[in-house]
């Protein structure tokens, strides 16, 4: 994780789960397919990205936000960070790239533009969902940046440029 900036930024969590999986959001139930998916956030508190994404990659932490159910269900694959932007600013164009919305408000509880969810489901598989995804940093006019992350022991590596 030491490869991560303590700065703020705009991160998305490329995620293969592999399995379906239950999660209530808004105190409704929704069940998720397998398949790959894209979660965007946003570092803005003490150790921006470096303590948020270390936290969604540790196992048995307290679940506390919608994607904790989700990151320990699910294997992040890839981290995509920008030092700039927010999170909202990579939805549209996910939409754009065929992305689509599988739960209704998902990470989106205090979104103040409008975001249907911070959650989107790939259209294509886990190499070409991760070009994707920095397609849209690009599209946004961020700069990404991409890692590899070594599943369990949430290492990041880097990506071939």
């Amino acid at each position: 994780m030491a490869d991560l900036p303590s700065a703020p930024g705009v991160y998305a969590l490329v995620l293969l789960l592999e399995g379906p999986l239950r999660v209530e959001v808004m105190g409704r139930a929704w069940l998720l397919e397998p398949g790959c998916y894209v979660y965007v956030g946003s570092a803005r508190g003490p150790g921006g990205l470096r303590a948020r994404v270390s936290r969604h990659l540790r196992r048995g932490k307290r679940l506390r936000w919608h994607v904790d159910r989700l990151t320990e269900a699910a294997r992040v694959e890839y981290v995509v960070y920008a030092l700039a932007g927010r999170e909202c600013d990579l939805v549209p164009p996910l939409e754009g790239l065929g992305f689509r919305h599988p739960i209704p408000g998902f990470g989106a509880s205090d979104c103040r533009q409008g975001c249907s969810s911070h959650l989107l489901s790939c259209p294509c598989g886990l190499a070409e969902c991760l070009r994707a995804v920095e397609a849209a940093f690009r599209a946004a006019g961020l700069e990404p940046e991409s890692v590899a992350v070594s599943e369990p022991k949430g290492q990041l590596l880097p990506t071939a440029p």
